[in-house]
C-alpha cells in the first residue's frame, strides 16, 4: 500500500495534477504526504545504512550547501526555493530506496513512470511536431519542449527494459508501444539538447549493453527510419543550427551564459555566488552595456552550479552522478558473476545507466538542477544494487558449476 501511495504522488508530481485538481495545487499535498511517508519509514529503518552510498553523501552536501546559501548567497531569499524543492525530491529518494524491495516493485515503479510518460506525450500531442510554443501539460519542470524532451529521455531507456526484460509476447509489444510513444515525444520537441541525448544513449547502448552488436544496429536503424518518417521539416531545420551555432543566437546565448557563469564562479571560487542568484549577479554585476537582457538562463545545470555552488559544489555535484554510474556498474557486475542465483539480468542496472547519461547529457544544455529525475535515479540505483546484494546473501551456497560466471543472457 505505501508504494502505491508513493507511486501516486509520482505521477501526480509529474502529470502536474494540480492543472487538473485545484485543491492538490494550492495545498502542499505532495510533500506533506512524503514527509509522513518518508518519517514513517525511518522510524522503521536504520537511515544510517544508505549513508554507507556516497551518491546520498555527495547530495546530502549538496543540499545543505542550498541551505547555506541562505547565509552567504548574493540574494539569500533566493536560496529558499531550491532548498525546499531540493529537499522534497531528496526525501523522494529515501522513500524509492525503502519500498522497492524487490523485482516486482522496481517493474511497478518503471512501469508507472513510462506510463505518465507516455500518457503526456498523447496529452501535448498538438505541441509535439508542431510549432515549438506554449507550454506542455505537465508538471513544473515540463514547462517547455526542451524540459518535457529531457523527461521523457530518462523515461525512455526504462521502456526498453520493460521491453527486453517481460517473457510475455503480449506484454513485450505493449512495452515497445509504450517506447515509441515515448520516443515520438522526444524527437516532436525538436529539442537540440534531447536529440543529442537520445543519440548519446543508444551509442551507450551499442557500447555498453548490447550483446548482439548487429541486432543493436538494426534497432537503431528502425529507430532512425522512424525519425526521419515521421519528423516535421523544421525538425532537421533546427538540429542542423548543432553545426550551424554561431548563426543561431539560442546557441551563441548559452556560450555567453556559460562564460559568465565561468566568471562569477572564478570571482567567487568557494562557494559561488548562492543557489539562485546568478540572474540577480548577472543583472548586478557582469551585464554588460551592449548585452540586450538583464536577466539571462545559464542553460546548463553544470554551469549553473559552478556559477551558484563554486568549484566545491560542482565537483560534488558530479561525483554524486559519476557515483551513481558506478553504482550500477558493480550491480552489473555482481549480476552477470552470480547470474545462475539471481533472477534480475545486467540490463537492469545498464538501463538505470542509460537513463543517467542521457540526462547528464540534457543537463549540459538545460538548468533544472532542482528537478526530480536524478533524485528518482539515484533512488532506484541504490535500491537495484540493495535488492541484488539481498537476493545473494538469501540464496544457497552455490554449486562449483553455479560459480563460474554465466553470460549475461539479454538484447
Amino acid at each position: 500500500m505505501l508504494l502505491y501511495i508513493f507511486l501516486f504522488l509520482i505521477a501526480a508530481d509529474y502529470a502536474g495534477l494540480g492543472t487538473f485538481v485545484p485543491a492538490f495545487k494550492a495545498l502542499p499535498f505532495t510533500l506533506v504526504i512524503s514527509t509522513l511517508l518518508f518519517l514513517y519509514l525511518i522510524s522503521k529503518n536504520k537511515i544510517s545504512e544508505l549513508f554507507q552510498y556516497k551518491t546520498v553523501i555527495y547530495t546530502f552536501i549538496f543540499v545543505l550547501l542550498t541551505a547555506f546559501a541562505g547565509i552567504h548567497g548574493l540574494i539569500k531569499n533566493y536560496a529558499i526555493e531550491p532548498l525546499k524543492v531540493q529537499i522534497g525530491y531528496f526525501i523522494f529518494m529515501f522513500i524509492c530506496i525503502y519500498l522497492v524491495t524487490n523485482l516486482k516493485q522496481f517493474r511497478l515503479f518503471t512501469l508507472v513512470f513510462t506510463l505518465v510518460h507516455a500518457a503526456l506525450v498523447v496529452l501535448n500531442l498538438d505541441k509535439v511536431g508542431g510549432e515549438r510554443v506554449g507550454f506542455y501539460i505537465g508538471g513544473f519542470f515540463l514547462g517547455d519542449g526542451n524540459d518535457f524532451g529531457w523527461s521523457q529521455n530518462v523515461a525512455f531507456p526504462l521502456a526498453i527494459h520493460l521491453a527486453f526484460t517481460t517473457k510475455n509476447t503480449l506484454f513485450k509489444y505493449g512495452y515497445v508501444a509504450l517506447a515509441l510513444i515515448i520516443l515520438i515525444g522526444i524527437v516532436g520537441t525538436q529539442s537540440r539538447g534531447a536529440s543529442l541525448a537520445l543519440a548519446a544513449g543508444m551509442l551507450y547502448y551499442l557500447s555498453f549493453i548490447s550483446n548482439k552488436r548487429v541486432a543493436g544496429f538494426i534497432l537503431i536503424g528502425i529507430i532512425g527510419i522512424g525519425v526521419i518518417a515521421f519528423s516535421p521539416t523544421s525538425y532537421f531545420s533546427r538540429m542542423g543550427t548543432i553545426v550551424d551555432y554561431q548563426e543561431d543566437s539560442s546557441a551563441m546565448g548559452r556560450l555567453k551564459a556559460w562564460r559568465t557563469a565561468t566568471e562569477m564562479a572564478i570571482d567567487n571560487p568557494i562557494l559561488g555566488v548562492g543557489a539562485g542568484s546568478f540572474n540577480s549577479a548577472y543583472g548586478r554585476f557582469y551585464k554588460k552595456p551592449d548585452d540586450p537582457a538583464r536577466w539571462i538562463s545559464t542553460h546548463s545545470v553544470y554551469f549553473k552550479v559552478l556559477a551558484e555552488y563554486g568549484f566545491p559544489g560542482i565537483i560534488i555535484y558530479i561525483l554524486s552522478i559519476l557515483h551513481n554510474l558506478k553504482i550500477n556498474r558493480e550491480t552489473q557486475k555482481l549480476i552477470a558473476e552470480n547470474q545462475q542465483r539471481l533472477e534480475i539480468t545486467p540490463f537492469w542496472p545498464q538501463a538505470l545507466n542509460w537513463a543517467t547519461i542521457s540526462w547528464a547529457v540534457c543537463a549540459m544544455f538545460l538548468t533544472g538542477y532542482v528537478y526530480p529525475h536524478l533524485f528518482l535515479l539515484m533512488g532506484l540505483t541504490i535500491a537495484v544494487h540493495r535488492i541484488v546484494v539481498k537476493e545473494l546473501e538469501n540464496s544457497a551456497e552455490p554449486t562449483e558449476e553455479e560459480s563460474a560466471p554465466a553470460r549475461p543472457r539479454y538484447f
